[in-house]
């Protein structure tokens, strides 16, 4: 199963709870994908999206390459919702307000700083939380 980073959880933030199919693209969805279509497109290969998380910071360090492959191999297969090697625009947006109803335990369509600590330490597990 797909967890998403913590790093991801910020952008959580900035969905609301309306279907993808029913909207235009989010800007800062749209301002995301397009920082990581590297040839302008229009769509994600498997390629940009390695590319843009191996770019990723984690603290003050770069992801390790290892766990860079793992996390993007898993966004681009649960975001390729019609498994055709690439990902849209609408795609994105589906999985990011799929990723924002999951931790929106209230169901209000907002993502609240106390749901996204609650998310992280969900992700980051029981080990993590000891060293705080």
């Amino acid at each position: 199963m797909f967890r998403p980073l913590p790093a991801a959880l910020p952008f959580l933030l900035l969905l609301s709870a309306a279907p993808a199919a029913a909207q235009a693209i989010d800007p800062k969805i749209r301002a995301e994908f397009d920082k990581t279509d590297a040839n302008h497109d229009g769509v994600l290969t498997r390629a940009e999206i390695d590319a843009r998380v191996a770019r990723m910071d984690v603290g003050k360090t770069k992801m390790p390459p290892g766990k860079a492959k793992q996390i993007s191999g898993a966004w681009f297969t649960t975001a390729d919702a019609n498994h055709d090697g690439k990902v849209t625009p609408a795609e994105m947006q589906g999985l990011f307000r799929a990723l924002a109803s999951r931790y929106d335990t209230n169901h209000d369509g907002v993502v609240s700083l106390e749901e996204r600590a609650a998310a992280r330490a969900a992700v980051a597990g029981p080990a993590a939380s000891k060293g705080r």
